[in-house]
């Protein structure tokens, strides 16, 4: 048997080959049927035709902006996304139209990557800087 695997099919997509399996006197073929199950990749996540995407920012980056993030895509592609001098929330949202899923029922249509920006804070501020703190934002 030969199996064409078309890339987007989703898990649980089902492939039957009718009267390709195992014979019994006095009966047909048995169907053999596969069905697609999807490997979790370590950082995109599956939603649908789009993929999901965590990137971590500094809280520097964060307050002050005017940073680039890069999104690895599927096809190993780094695309970045330029954030303005405007300061990014934690748990910020971007989408990055056509870089998603390919669609399996239209050829050459793709989700998107939906990109969550987390701001990973410090783990400790020394005195001084805790006191810097306190002065800008006080």
């Amino acid at each position: 048997l030969r199996l064409n695997i078309i890339p987007g099919w989703i898990a649980g997509t089902k492939l039957t080959f009718p009267e390709e399996g195992d014979v019994y006197p006095g009966r047909k073929g048995q169907d053999v049927v596969f069905i697609v199950a999807e490997k979790p990749h370590s950082f995109l996540k599956r939603d649908g035709n789009d993929l999901l995407y965590t990137a971590h920012i500094t809280l520097v980056e964060a307050l002050c902006g005017n940073c680039e993030i890069v999104v690895p895509s599927i096809t190993q592609e780094k695309v970045p996304i330029a954030v303005g001098d405007k300061t990014i929330k934690p748990g910020a949202k971007r989408k990055i139209k056509g870089y998603g899923m390919p669609i399996s029922k239209q050829p050459g249509q793709y989700g998107d990557m939906l990109v969550t920006i987390e701001v990973d804070f410090p783990t400790h501020l020394s005195p001084a800087q805790k006191q810097e703190v306190r002065r800008i934002f006080g």
